[in-house]
């Protein structure tokens, strides 16, 4: 038996392993077209990346236009890698929910908010909201066939881009039809709000959506109590899991289709 073992090594270490062709597997996932770009923001004094991906016949289809979603990547991520989740896989997950029809298709933005200062918010020297809204949004709104309002715009983040969700949805409610925050904390004191930005707030759809383990799930639960009491239309989603990628990826699929319940039904 030894020997029979021995010679077994033998022929299995003369295998020569080699890697698979990456191409071979395309074919199970319909390809999304993807843009990454980037502009000199004058707010900013810096070139600023941000990525696109775009429905699947855009450019077969010139007379038709879409409606648009913003995801806002966590701390340490970028425009490249939303949630440290490849395009590919990405891509995977938006083909599921196209093919499968829980989904319509849209135009998804990603910013960077990670080079040269981290975070969506205004502060001394690096006003990154007034760029998202005054020069990012405009110049993606310009460039591609976007139905460019309220009924067809939502806006959803992980971690860091969920307090940008909470931060940009509450500011601008006039721009946003729904709004989608996973595994992150609301710092914005909803309860302070005048009685007509209330009223205005109250125009937009919120999940929030935590993982029983997160560490933002404390958080994610006050904020919906505070969202709920106050009358501002908000589910709250929870499921087994932690502040990890395993967690936003299958998030990202659902926020897509609560997104679509969202937007104004008479689509072309």
């Amino acid at each position: 038996m030894a020997v029979i073992l021995l010679a077994a090594g033998i022929s299995l270490n003369a295998q020569e392993v080699k890697e698979q062709d990456p191409a071979a597997h395309k074919a199970r996932v319909f390809p999304i077209p993807v843009e990454h770009l980037y502009f000199h923001s004058e707010i900013l004094g810096v070139d600023k990346n941000f990525s696109v991906m775009l429905p699947r016949n855009y450019a077969k289809e010139p007379d038709r236009y879409y409606p648009v979603v913003y995801m806002l990547h966590g701390g340490g991520e970028n425009d490249w890698e939303w949630a440290n989740i490849p395009v590919s896989m990405i891509s995977e997950a938006i083909t599921k929910v196209y093919n499968d029809g829980s989904a319509t298709e849209c135009i998804i933005v990603f910013p960077n908010a990670t080079e040269y200062q981290g975070g969506y918010g205004n502060r001394e020297g690096w006003r990154y909201e007034d760029y998202f809204f005054q020069e990012l949004m405009p110049v993606v709104e310009k460039r591609y066939r976007i139905l460019a309002d309220k009924g067809h715009r939502a806006v959803g983040g992980l971690s860091m881009g969920a307090g940008g969700t909470y931060q940009f949805a509450i500011a601008h409610p006039e721009l946003f039809s729904s709004a989608y925050a996973i595994s992150g904390h609301c710092m914005q004191d909803v309860t302070a709000l005048s009685e007509e930005k209330l009223a205005q707030v109250k125009t937009v759809n919120f999940v929030i959506d935590s993982g029983d383990d997160d560490i933002a799930f404390d958080n994610a639960v006050k904020t919906y109590q505070t969202f709920k009491k106050l009358g501002i239309p908000v589910q709250f989603r929870t499921r087994d899991g932690a502040h990890a990628t395993y967690y936003w990826y299958d998030s990202f699929q659902l926020a897509l289709k609560y997104f679509t319940r969202h937007f104004s039904t008479q689509l072309p």
